[in-house]
């Protein structure tokens, strides 16, 4: 008898534990609900695990915080473009998705998550499906989200980056960024587009660019590691049209140093660069810096005050300061093939502005500048 009674309960304990088991795997593997979103959020709101939230109007505004879990899946329908979502000084996107559970944010023929959900059955979606996010506020994080097939501007020929931070900063990290449209020209936005951010405590890290036109414009006083990725880590030979780090000119006084420390990409100057009295541009080993030849060739420069300001690391190994133009360091970073190669005089060089020196156009010659006007 007493052998019965252990066979019961070793049966009863076998069953409960099968049936949680059971629902744990119904709960990872749900069918999601579909959440219709047409109005601005302006009270505290949380997006769900096993959702898919359709942006169906134009443009929502984030005016109170917005907290995404993982697991949450935004698609945008094909009316949604340019701003799609609005960030205010008011408002939070607070998205922290995990590696096992990332946030989604996609076009809505992006079938491969949360299903078919504009009900048109297979569907193919594409760069510039939907636009992207505008960030006007300093308390945003986004860690461990993937976004997909946007960058759509307001009219033909133009883009809208996935991630726009207009003179705030953000904190991403463990991101993928794939298959963005955009602009193709030398100032045209990038999938993160941080131009106008002056403040250091912006950070882009351990995350991931492909098939873009282009990944990341950033502002010349903003810290940039080694550890973010500019191909497919699942097929090295797909990467970005324009794979680059893209740097807008700034006349305004940087306030600390700078650390420029990518390696797999070249950071491409669009304007002169112009380090400050004090301050260091500090660059790691394998650093290429191109420089484009708009607004005229051999316009462009790097410019310091010698004896206060430094480029430290300038005669590192594979460090270079070379033309938009040159393929041969750096790869094919303005996208063209082989139509255009580099000639000297394709920007100005590295300049010394010291007001020690009377002419005021020294210039100096290091043997990693190259076609630069004054070498």
């Amino acid at each position: 008898m007493r052998s019965l009674n252990y066979l019961l309960l070793f049966a009863i304990l076998f069953i409960a534990s099968c049936t949680k088991d059971n629902n744990n795997d119904k709960k990872d593997n749900c069918t999601p609900t579909v959440v219709n979103v047409t109005t601005d959020i302006t009270t505290p709101t949380v997006w769900e695990d096993c959702k898919v939230y359709v942006i169906s109007t134009t443009q929502i505004s984030i005016k109170s915080t917005l907290t995404i879990q993982p697991g949450a899946i935004v698609k945008f329908n094909g009316d949604v473009f340019d701003n799609a979502i609005f960030v205010t000084n008011s408002g939070k996107i607070d998205a922290v998705g995990t590696a096992a559970k990332p946030i989604i944010f996609t076009s809505i023929k992006d079938d491969r998550f949360g299903g078919d959900n504009n009900a048109d059955g297979a569907s193919t979606p594409a760069r510039n499906d939907w636009g992207g996010i505008v960030i006007n506020s300093n308390n945003c994080v986004f860690k461990y989200c993937n976004f997909f097939f946007g960058g759509k501007g307001p009219s033909a020929g133009s883009g809208q980056p996935a991630l726009e931070f207009t003179f705030y900063y953000g904190i991403i990290d463990n991101c993928t960024f794939a298959y963005f449209g955009g602009e193709t020209t030398q100032t045209g936005y990038g999938v993160v587009d941080a131009r106008t951010c002056k403040n250091n405590k912006f950070s882009i890290t351990n995350s991931t660019f492909y098939g873009c036109v282009k990944p990341l414009f950033l502002n010349p006083f903003l810290n940039i590691g080694n550890s973010n990725t500019f191909h497919n880590p699942a097929n090295t030979s797909e990467k970005n049209d324009y794979n680059g780090i893209f740097i807008t000119s700034e006349s305004d006084e940087a306030v600390t140093d700078v650390s420029w420390l990518e390696t797999e990409v070249p950071f491409v100057l669009t304007g002169s660069l112009f380090i400050e009295k004090g301050l260091k541009l500090k660059l790691a080993a394998g650093v290429i810096i191109k420089i484009t030849d708009l607004p005229a060739i051999g316009f462009n420069k790097i410019s310091y005050h010698e004896g206060f300001s430094v480029i430290e690391g300038n005669d590192l190994a594979g460090v270079y300061f070379t033309s938009y133009r040159d393929d041969s360091n750096g790869g094919d970073t303005n996208g063209d093939g082989n139509a255009t190669s580099p000639a000297i005089g394709d920007w100005y060089g590295v300049q010394d502005i010291t007001s020690t020196i009377s002419t005021n156009n020294y210039c100096y010659s290091w043997g990693n500048i190259l076609y630069a006007k004054y070498p």
